[in-house]
């Protein structure tokens, strides 16, 4: 059970990060600008691969070309699902977002048997199908009938197109690194090229989008708030490279990759519990408080049984 440690501690990070990340598309970038998000985070790429370098030397460089190549690949293509997610929060709520990219893990089981030549055992799929139905409550039992009725439909195609480009940026760094022994050099190796291919989409895309840097101008530098910005920026960072780190590690060691997703995928959901119910008590500005019921607790209490069962079957 050693390699669903990843996934969870991932989804801490990338979770804190997404609220902070729909706060910023929704205070600090014009309407339909949420894309431009992105563009903050070429720092953080940059560090990393600085980072990388001065803590592996040259040894990150040793990599066949094709499987470097491959990597640089997935980090651009990663990029492309950033966009996405940032215009879904722009539209809606990060825990909109989360409950339609409960659709990742069945894109990535697809991509995985297509790509990786994954395989799938009996009690794999078990186990998959028990965390899957774990979702499937937590979002269905804990909505109200407006909700079942009217869901938001722009949330949910920009969230599944996020969550294809996102997976498919995993399943071709799998394959880039499959047959290598799955240490820290590895992931020193994967991620310097991964950071190297996201870090020269986002310069690409700062040059050929005037909209988007006009957008930053006005969130980052020319706004009243532009302290309280920039400082959700580096929050946005900090957790977004940690949560890359611990879930690139994740990919090494994980037996099929959409068993990383699932995992991470319905930690999500948890995690969106604690925010909606306890931060949004705290900081209703920051996050859209919701009341915590006792059918709520009851599905959550049920899902999470579901989870540890569905993880114990799949090893």
């Amino acid at each position: 059970m050693l390699w669903a440690i990843f996934p969870i501690f991932a989804q801490i990070f990338y979770t804190t990060g997404g609220y902070i990340q729909n706060f910023l598309t929704d205070k600090a970038l014009p309407p339909k600008r949420g894309g431009a998000l992105v563009l903050t985070h070429l720092p953080a790429f940059l560090i990393t691969i600085v980072i990388l370098f001065s803590f592996f030397g040259r040894v990150v460089f040793v990599m066949p070309l094709w499987n470097a190549i491959g990597l640089v690949v997935a980090g651009s293509i990663n990029i492309f699902g950033s966009i996405y997610y940032y215009k879904a929060l722009q539209v809606g709520d990060a825990a909109d977002v989360n409950i339609f990219s409960q659709l990742s893990p069945l894109i990535a089981l697809g991509l995985g048997v297509a790509i990786l030549g994954e395989s799938v055992s009996t009690m794999q799929g078990i186990g998959l199908l028990l965390i899957m139905a774990a979702a499937l409550l937590v979002v269905f039992g804990n909505a109200n009938k407006k909700e079942r009725r009217s869901p938001n439909l722009k949330v949910a195609v920009l969230t599944i197109i996020y969550a294809f480009f996102s997976i498919l940026s995993d399943i071709i760094y799998a394959f880039a690194v499959k047959g290598f022994t799955a240490d820290l050099m590895l992931l020193g190796r994967g991620m310097f090229f991964f950071e190297i291919g996201s870090a020269l989409t986002v310069i690409v895309i700062f040059i050929c989008s005037p909209s988007w840097r006009k957008a930053l101008r006005t969130g980052f530098i020319n706004s009243k708030n532009r302290n309280r910005n920039l400082l959700g920026s580096i929050g946005d960072n900090l957790t977004f490279m940690l949560g890359e780190l611990i879930y690139k590690y994740g990919l090494l060691v994980v037996p099929v990759v959409a068993m990383m997703s699932a995992v991470g995928k319905v930690t999500s959901l948890f995690l969106s519990l604690f925010f909606t119910i306890f931060v949004g008590k705290i900081f209703p500005k920051f996050v859209h408080g919701k009341r915590l019921t006792k059918r709520m607790l009851a599905n959550y209490l049920f899902a999470a049984v579901l989870i540890v069962v569905g993880i114990m079957i799949m090893n």
